[in-house]
């Protein structure tokens, strides 16, 4: 397939933004099946799998989303367009978002002994 440069300089920029969203909504929809979980008297184990499941997404979300903040620097640098600085800072704090819940979620499943298989 032949893209015209123009669709190629689109293409990148989409896939990372589609695939933080992604990793976004999956982080969050995990996140309620465990608050869930917890309300309604889930076992053990199936709560640990689902912080563990959720430690693996938070670090892809977290690791996708700083590629996107220096992705939007990068394009913020050539054009000095501020919609681009923008961007960058929504990831900014999805790095954080990201980073800090899969700390906590770590620290969960260390605390509680984390033998749920």
């Amino acid at each position: 397939m032949n893209f015209s440069p123009s669709a190629r300089e689109k293409l990148l920029p989409i896939l990372i933004n589609r695939t933080v969203l992604f990793f976004f909504f999956m982080s969050l929809l995990t996140l309620f099946f465990y608050l869930a979980g917890t309300a309604q008297g889930f076992i053990d184990s199936t709560q640990v799998s689902l912080l563990r499941l959720y430690s693996v997404l938070g670090i892809f979300l977290t690791v996708i989303s700083i590629c996107g903040v220096f992705l939007d620097l990068g394009r913020y640098i050539r054009s000095k367009k501020g919609r681009y600085l923008a961007r960058a800072g929504g990831y900014a704090l999805l790095v954080i978002f990201g980073a800090a819940t899969v700390l906590a979620a770590m620290l969960i499943v260390t605390l509680s002994g984390g033998s749920g298989a």
